[in-house]
């Protein structure tokens, strides 16, 4: 189960990450605006998020049926071809979004270690 669960979680860091750069795609083209709630909104899932990821108990993850975890790698396939982006685009991306995460400063040690992990996985 711990690569079961290794690869669930990383799914949501790729769904998490993945909605960070729609909203910033969205707030680029002007499709949504800072002060929108659709914005704030975004930022609320991301920050709990962050907040419960690494809280998350193993067996709650075991009672996560297979069709939510399908769902979930629907959505990030989905999101995936609507933004356009290559595997390698992606992989980029992603770095450059960790990159931006770990200059924020407001994560725990953990977060970062996990961080740091993903990018090493990437390069």
């Amino acid at each position: 189960m711990k690569g079961d669960k290794s690869a669930f979680a990383n799914k949501l860091d790729e769904l998490i990450l993945l909605f960070e750069k729609l909203k910033v795609k969205a707030t680029n083209e002007g499709i949504i605006l800072k002060d929108d709630p659709l914005y704030a909104n975004f930022e609320m899932l991301a920050n709990n998020y962050r907040l419960i990821k690494h809280n998350l108990p193993e067996d709650l993850l075991q009672e996560i049926s297979e069709p939510i975890k399908e769902i979930i790698t629907q959505m990030v396939d989905q999101l995936r071809s609507e933004m356009g982006a290559s595997v390698q685009d992606e992989e980029t991306e992603i770095i450059k979004d960790i990159d931006k995460l770990l200059k924020k400063g407001d994560l725990s040690e953990t977060e970062i270690n996990v961080l740091l992990d993903k990018r090493a996985e990437l390069n």
